[in-house]
């Protein structure tokens, strides 16, 4: 989905709602302060954008004083609002990613990966795309779920001897999917 980076929502730009659809799409349930708190309002326009944003479909009530953002919402909150790139932009980005997945294959540190290609590339008379969409799925190469987790821990206890600074027990524990889906993105951990 591609939206408008200069278009509005119930007076707010479309790219504020993103920003407050993605902080609140992880959770089962939010109040009208939290998506105050999301999209950085006062509490008169909260109640304003909390109706908007019902009216469009992109929430839905979850109890008398509780909301919930709906699939159409979660839809809106992945929105790009790129420039389209020409079909030679996007297979570049593409051969560089498959280079990444590449990578992760050899590397012990990273997980295996099955990678699908969907969306506007599958369509050879597209010259352009908002985005390459692709699905990633993640597998560790260890069989044994115990001996997948030693492997994680030895390879935590590694970095932060290096330096690296973990902020929970769950980053600690997810790493190893952290670590991979962190370099196929082209960016550092």
């Amino acid at each position: 989905m591609h939206i408008d980076p200069n278009a509005t929502v119930a007076g707010q730009p479309t790219l504020v709602i993103r920003r407050a659809l993605r902080r609140l799409r992880g959770r089962l349930s939010w109040g009208l302060a939290d998506l105050e708190a999301a999209a950085a309002l006062n509490p008169v326009e909260g109640y304003a954008l909390l109706k908007a944003l019902r009216a469009a479909r992109l929430i839905k009530a979850a109890g008398r004083t509780a909301w919930s953002t709906t699939q159409a919402g979660q839809t809106f909150s992945s929105a790009t609002a790129a420039k389209p790139v020409t079909r030679v932009t996007a297979e570049r980005a593409l051969a560089q990613f498959l280079e990444r997945v590449r990578r992760v294959e050899r590397d012990p540190h990273f997980l295996v990966t099955r990678v699908v290609l969907f969306g506007s590339m599958l369509n050879p008379e597209a010259q352009r795309m908002s985005d390459v969409d692709v699905a990633v799925e993640l597998v560790p190469k260890e069989a044994d779920y115990e001996r997948a987790r030693a492997m994680n821990r030895r390879r935590v206890e590694e970095l932060a001897s290096r330096g690296r600074h973990f902020r929970n027990f769950l980053e600690v524990e997810h790493w190893w999917h952290r670590e991979t889906f962190q370099f196929l993105k082209g960016r550092s951990g």
